[in-house]
């Protein structure tokens, strides 16, 4: 059964005037119909017809994104709709069902705020009004250690989140590129148990804090490196992705599953960073 248990929470929470008749059909295609129409009507507010762009308002207030990857079927029928039909971007009950009958549980949860942030709107308000606080905070210098990092543009100010359930915001210079550094290393920790296990894994690097900088290269007492978080652990664990592969392969390998990671946006690699620190 497609996703049943959570279906039938979310029916739980319509209200009495949405209650189902007794005869009503009680199988998964008449349930993901009612639940269609009642997505329909929540957004509509009375009206017939819906335009697109008042769903798509509608669906960012929640916090899901038009590229989210899980929306692609819904996005890219709504599209097929406007330019095959003559509605002038306006969805019938008829047409919005077909819209996002693939994604009606998902869309459910969202307008029913049953995600882990309810009110995202408020939520990120309280995000904006930092944001605009810690932009006035001009003290401190950008890294040198690395002489491409040298050159950062120190007024670039930009924050992004991404909730469990998928919300996203975004404010500030968020488009504008910036090389990871270190901030990748939960990541390719996050794909080598993913591809390998963590009983695996734990064989090489350990769990614990060294206690040391982070980039002193010690061994805790079974011989291998305190946690994948230091630089001698994310060593570790790096060289145990792919290991039957070579660098090429392993180097697409890691980009690629980064970008899924990342709902199939934007991932780059700074061949003059990598370069200039010595990475050949």
């Amino acid at each position: 059964m497609f996703l049943e248990e959570e279906q039938v929470a979310i029916l739980t929470l319509h209200p009495p005037s949405l209650s189902l008749p007794p005869n009503s059909d009680s199988s998964e295609s008449g349930m993901l119909s009612r639940l269609g129409d009642l997505l329909f009507y929540t957004i509509a507010e009375g009206q017939e017809r819906i335009p697109i762009h008042k769903f798509t308002t509608a669906l960012k207030a929640t916090g899901l994104q038009t590229s989210d990857p899980r929306l692609r079927d819904c996005m890219s029928q709504m599209r097929r709709m406007v330019r095959e039909s003559s509605s002038g971007g306006l969805l019938d009950r008829d047409l919005f069902q077909k819209c996002v009958s693939s994604n009606i549980v998902l869309l459910t949860q969202a307008f029913r705020k049953k995600f882990v942030i309810p009110d995202f709107e408020e939520f990120t308000s309280h995000v904006d009004r930092i944001f605009e606080d810690a932009k006035e905070l001009t003290g401190g210098k950008v890294a040198a250690y690395i002489p491409q990092l040298a050159k950062s543009n120190p007024d670039l100010w930009g924050v992004s989140l991404c909730t469990v359930d998928g919300q996203r915001h975004s404010v500030g210079h968020t488009k504008i590129p910036f090389c990871l550094q270190s901030c990748v290393k939960p990541l390719t920790y996050a794909i080598s148990i993913s591809t390998l296990g963590t009983e695996y894994v734990h064989k090489f690097v350990g769990k614990e804090p060294s206690g040391l900088r982070y980039n002193k290269l010690s061994l805790n007492e079974e011989g291998i490196p305190h946690n994948p978080m230091v630089n001698a652990g994310a060593i570790v664990v790096s060289s145990l992705i792919k290991m039957d592969c070579n660098k090429a392969e392993k180097f697409d390998f890691v980009l690629q599953y980064l970008n899924k990671m990342a709902g199939n946006e934007y991932i780059g690699f700074s061949n003059a960073t990598a370069f200039l620190r010595g990475w050949t």
